[in-house]
């Protein structure tokens, strides 16, 4: 009897287990079923969410595009807002909310002298929003580029890039640096350059890449003097695999730096933006010099003589108009007080200053406003520069031996009509730190450029852009366009030749970084160049 009784609570307790186990399967089954459910559910949501978002900005693209470059406040009208117009029309038919940020982002001062908007175009997902950030404005295509040129573009050895690199012709990829000391002409091995993840290399012409292969291959002549491309030793369509490619499906608006100056002239001089007479000074001025003469002869402009005098010029003066420094071939703006107060920077307010001859910017300057330099501009100093300006220079652009940082959360724009020379900027200097620029500022040139950044330690906030000109002799050889040559690593000293070191990946170690800002976009306003027409910058989708 007792066996049979151990019997049946044996066979009971099993059953009990296996009820238990099955309860269990069935339990964590319905679970995964409902889990699945919610996550294909969360995925067609975010999917539905940013077709939502993708659909307006395309939209909203397309009708900006079509619009003629008539006045600000006709483009708010064709734009209508929230509650009416064409806004208004696309957010009934996306189910998405388009916020207009442009105030916020400090236009609203010159909102009817600019054509610059900024929207948020959001949709919910979940608990979540999509949303991207569009800026439409009339300024050139070329700031949309971290790096680029109308010409050719060459990377030789190991930059770092984030952003995008527009080559409207050739791009050419090496993994050298070169560089000259004391007139002779050097290539060292070094890494291919890098590219961030979210980086886009638009490329126009065609694509030659040259692994040095430890001394296998050459991918420069450097026989008569010049870095001559050994093209027998480039690969055509090969660029290394981090770099993503396209072509650039739209237009490219360029800088008509004469037009742009006369325009950024006659706003100096407070004759309105779109009347008759602006109009009328457009069409029958002739060249920008001309155009300057002809407004100083018609007093537009307050005289000043001698640079010390300006700033309790600039101080003292209550009339609105825009200063002209003169009857000197050149201006040095020089601090060597490292402590000045900071009350005592240059702050030009609304006015422009025009310097008729050179100009220079040494140690300490501060400076906030707009200038237009009849000359050249050197900027040169290891205390560094601090500047929220835009400066157009008709001459060459040099900037050596010295930082640039921005003021007053702004930074520095500066459009040369001649030669951008950017050299021995913290020369030898190992202290890397990525995210820490030394030069804060977007870099634009209508001819040729060339960085050496061997011995120099640049890394740039902002952006680079050398239209390029096919006409000007290049003295080192090179294509017309830009050409960067960086090396990656240690660099103390370049009696001897830097280590050959192809495998260094740590990109913080290039000795050429530059990061894209588009906050040049907003924060420099009228000082900007302006083309003639409208178009879209779309900003990264964010999650949150």
């Amino acid at each position: 009897m007792n066996e049979k009784g151990y019997s049946l609570v044996l066979v009971m307790l099993t059953v009990t287990v296996f009820f238990v186990i099955g309860l269990t399967i069935v339990s964590v089954s319905i679970y995964q079923a409902k889990f699945t459910q919610v996550r294909v559910e969360d995925v067609a949501s975010l999917h539905e969410a940013v077709k939502s978002v993708e659909e307006t900005v395309a939209e909203l693209k397309a009708k900006v595009e079509t619009l003629p470059l008539s006045t600000p406040t006709q483009l708010d009208l064709d734009l209508g807002n929230a509650q009416t117009g064409f806004l208004s029309e696309l957010m009934k038919r996306h189910s998405v909310t388009i916020e207009d940020i442009t105030d916020a982002k400090g236009i609203a001062r010159n909102r009817n002298k600019l054509f610059t908007r900024v929207f948020r175009i959001s949709a919910p997902y979940g608990k979540k929003t999509v949303s991207r950030e569009v800026i439409i404005t009339n300024a050139p295509s070329f700031l949309k580029y971290a790096l680029g040129s109308r010409e050719n573009v060459t990377l030789n050895g190991g930059a770092y890039i984030d952003g995008d690199i527009y080559a409207g012709k050739d791009i050419y990829v090496t993994n050298v640096a070169n560089y000259i000391y004391n007139s002779t002409l050097y290539s060292v091995q070094t890494t291919f350059p890098t590219t961030s993840e979210k980086s886009i290399l638009f490329v126009e012409g065609n694509r030659y890449a040259c692994d040095h292969e430890n001394g296998a291959r050459s991918c420069y002549n450097l026989n008569n003097n010049k870095f001559e491309y050994s093209l027998l030793n480039y690969s055509e369509h090969e660029l290394p695999p981090s770099l993503l490619i396209q072509k650039e499906t739209e237009d490219f608006i360029d800088v008509d730096f004469s037009w742009t100056l006369k325009d950024k002239l006659l706003l100096a001089a407070g004759v309105e933006p779109f009347s008759y007479e602006y109009a009328n000074y457009i069409k029958n001025s002739g060249d920008p010099e001309h155009l300057f003469n002809q407004l100083k002869e018609n007093k537009a402009f307050s005289l000043v003589d001698d640079v010390m005098l300006l700033k309790d010029f600039i101080k003292n003066n209550q009339n609105s108009k825009s200063i002209v420094l003169q009857s000197a071939p050149s201006y040095v703006f020089e601090n060597e007080d490292e402590n000045e107060d900071e009350n005592e920077k240059l702050d030009l307010k609304d006015k422009w200053l025009i310097v008729d001859g050179d100009l220079y910017l040494g140690n300490n300057s501060k400076l906030k406003g707009n200038i237009i330099v009849f000359g050249d501009l050197i900027i040169n100093g290891k205390s560094g520069v601090q500047l929220a300006s835009t400066i157009y220079v008709t001459g060459k652009t040099s900037i050596y031996d010295t930082n640039i940082s921005g003021l007053d959360n702004e930074q520095v724009v500066i459009l040369s009509k001649g030669r951008l020379e950017l050299y021995r900027v913290n020369e030898f200097n190992n202290s890397f730190s990525f995210e820490k620029e030394n030069l804060q500022g977007y870099f634009y040139t209508e001819s040729n450029a060339v960085i050496y950044a061997v011995g120099s330690y640049i890394n740039i906030k902002g952006g680079l852009f050398a239209k390029g000109n096919s006409e000007q002799t290049i003295a080192d050889g090179f294509s017309e366009g830009v050409t960067i040559n960086a090396y990656r690593g240690v660099v103390k000293s370049l009696l001897e030749p830097p280590n050959s070191n192809p495998t260094l990946t740590n990109v913080s170690e290039s000795r050429f970084i530059i990061r894209h800002d588009k906050n040049v976009l907003i924060a420099r306003g009228l000082g900007l160049p302006f083309s003639k027409r409208l178009h879209v910058i779309i900003d990264e989708l964010s999650v949150k």
